[in-house]
């Protein structure tokens, strides 16, 4: 592209930019070292304020980005930002509208067919939205809206619904409020009607720090912060449908998952529906535990289960207690519990794939593996 034919705001950025970052953006690693070098170098209340230098330099380079079909490195500017936004209002105490950044990686998403991800982030959007018009979001004035309804069709009604209540929800919860994901969780499932196709089928995005939150909050007598966390880490994979602390007429389901889409991987196995049970306890989930966790399973004839313990179960050096349980409930009748813990949990807190890690946890059950090794702290 010659200078003149360069649109006028990749003029400006050159203009404003640093010029090592400008050298930066054709170099194969360089949205990864501005994905860094940005938010140490730009203040959060600076960004957030519209019509910044340090504004404009973040928008253009993630435009420069999209402009090259660069999708991925954009998605990598757009998430620095939200992140920025999000560890300014921990450390402030002052919430940061991020409404901008989370349409952006939406529209990315959308481009390179990630529609189920993408629809995700619109509703992060749109409850950014909710909160900053204090639940009155104009069609006209919103990226979040026109994209919900033309994109992806949900009707007005259905939008107009959502934004009150997310607006409600955090009017009644302001501290947790300042992570959208708090408030998407609170409200139905209902807007989740897009089915994953195998693009989306290994692609797993959460935020890390509301994660870590999530983790200040285990040790409560309820019960309902284990819980919190696993339904947030099992909503995050494409096509799961979560239902939080259910109730049949016999038995209460911690949370109960549904798979939608096609099976093109170890899912397969699991069948559309499988339950979690959480033990938020300071001891491991011993034998009579997991023996009732596999009834339970047995009863809704599903073939596959989560056991969410903090100190994870007993017999997990060798093949006594629970952990014993574990194999032959799957040598005999076919069913599969994996078993996620606090190390696992503060593995997909670092970045970490939680659908790998079930993976890796999966294949250890059936293939009667060793246990993986403790990750350390650069997700090993």
């Amino acid at each position: 592209m010659s200078k003149h034919e360069e649109p006028q705001w990749l003029i400006d950025l050159k203009k404003l930019a640093d010029p090592a970052w400008v050298l930066l953006l054709d170099n194969p690693g360089g949205a990864a070292i501005l994905a860094d070098q940005l938010p140490s170098t730009f203040p959060a209340e600076r960004v957030s304020e519209g019509g910044t230098r340090e504004r404009r330099v973040w928008e253009w380079i993630g435009l420069y980005y999209r402009a090259h079909q660069r999708w991925y490195d954009a998605i990598a500017i757009y998430s620095a930002m939200y992140r920025h936004f999000s560890q300014h209002q921990i450390d402030t105490g002052h919430r940061t509208n991020k409404g901008m950044p989370l349409v952006w990686i939406a529209d990315c998403y959308a481009a390179v067919g990630n529609i189920p991800l993408s629809k995700r982030f619109l509703m992060l959007t749109l409850i950014e939205d909710a909160i900053r018009t204090e639940g009155v979001v104009d069609p006209i004035e919103t990226g979040s809206y026109f994209r919900l309804a033309w994109r992806h069709g949900l009707p007005d009604i259905e939008v107009k619904r959502y934004v009150s209540e997310a607006h409600q929800i955090a009017k009644a919860n302001p501290q947790e409020a300042i992570f959208p994901e708090f408030v998407l969780q609170e409200m139905d499932r209902n807007w989740l009607v897009e089915v994953p196709s195998p693009n989306d089928a290994g692609l797993y995005f959460a935020n890390t720090l509301y994660i870590d939150h999530l983790l200040t909050k285990l040790g409560d007598k309820s019960g309902k912060a284990l819980e919190n966390l696993a339904e947030y880490l099992l909503s995050c994979i494409p096509g799961c449908r979560t239902a939080k602390r259910t109730s049949s007429y016999s038995t209460d389901y911690d949370i109960v998952c549904s798979l939608e889409g096609p099976d093109v991987d170890f899912r397969s196995d699991f069948g559309r529906y499988f339950i979690c049970e959480c033990k938020d306890w300071q001891i491991p989930a011993g034998f009579p535990e997991f023996a009732k966790f596999a009834r339970v399973l047995d009863s809704i004839k599903a073939r596959f289960g989560i056991l969410f313990s903090r100190e994870g179960i007993s017999g997990h050096v060798g093949t006594t207690d629970a952990r014993r349980e574990q194999l032959k409930v799957y040598q005999d009748r076919g069913l599969i519990i994996v078993v996620v813990d606090l190390a696992d949990i503060k593995f997909v807190a670092r970045g970490g794939n939680f659908i790998t890690l079930l993976r890796e946890k999966y294949e250890q059950v059936r293939l009667d593996l060793p246990p993986t090794p403790k990750r350390n702290n650069h997700g090993a």
